[in-house]
């Protein structure tokens, strides 16, 4: 909802529960400029930074994105107000 109201005037850090690329892409989608891992790395380790990256890039390409950027804030927008 916040960066559906501001869009980029705010930096919105995406935290909690991000364990794979798909969580990460969902933060990302609702507005998340960053990401904080701490949580994925207790648990898995850090490889998943490495593995959310790849994934990263997967969805992107499958989105037809090219960056981050393009799919930041896509999501935002279907929320209810």
């Amino acid at each position: 909802q916040l960066y559906r109201e501001t869009k980029d005037e705010f930096i919105i850090v995406g935290c909690g529960g991000i364990f794979s690329a798909e969580d990460a892409y969902r933060k990302i989608r609702l507005g998340a400029h960053l990401l904080q891992l701490v949580t994925g790395m207790i648990f898995q380790g850090p490889q998943v930074i490495s593995q959310i990256h790849t994934g990263l890039e997967r969805l992107l390409a499958r989105d037809g994105y090219t960056s981050l950027a393009e799919a930041r804030g896509r999501d935002a927008q279907m929320l209810q107000r």
